[in-house]
């Protein structure tokens, strides 16, 4: 089952950072990344936010590519596997999950100037999670996780660097 970890941070560079240690953990199969998000308010206050591709829309990319290349064949090979590509995102962003944007918009506005927030859809070992989030200091804003999986990392947040 997919989870949903939200964290907010007091600086900006430690959700960029963050997202960095959740993305080795992913390169080390520790974790499934399906799609994650930062974003960070500078201290003007103007939002910036980097979103991850998720891999549903990677596998439907690839997928759709694939497909349109072979019908393409019979028809027009660079039309067909451009055209399939898309297709294959379209379908791949539709099947990941999506955080609901009123919540993201929530989150954002609860953002003070010079924090970040950490958007991440999980599955796998979350203590592992734990532990590379460990070095940051922030907060667990919103999770889908057991409460003492939950209670866990924010205890890990709560020291930080």
């Amino acid at each position: 089952m997919s989870e949903l970890v939200v964290v907010t941070f007091a600086s900006e560079q430690a959700g960029t950072e963050a997202l960095g240690r959740v993305r080795g953990l992913q390169d080390s199969g520790a974790l499934e990344v399906q799609d994650s998000a930062v974003i960070l308010k500078d201290p003007d206050g103007k939002t910036h936010v980097t979103n991850q591709i998720s891999s549903g829309a990677k596998t439907g990319a690839l997928v759709g590519g694939t497909l349109g290349l072979m019908l393409g064949l019979f028809f027009l090979p660079v039309f067909g596997l451009v055209a399939g590509a898309a297709a294959g995102v379209i379908m791949g962003r539709s099947l990941s999950m999506n955080v609901d944007q009123d919540f993201v918009k929530d989150v954002v506005d609860e953002l003070k100037p010079g924090t970040s927030a950490l958007f991440v859809v999980l599955k796998g070992n979350v203590g592992a999670l734990t532990a590379a989030l460990e070095p940051f200091k922030g907060n667990v804003h919103q999770t889908t996780l057991d409460p003492e999986l939950e209670a866990s990392l924010n205890e890990a947040l709560k020291t930080g660097r």
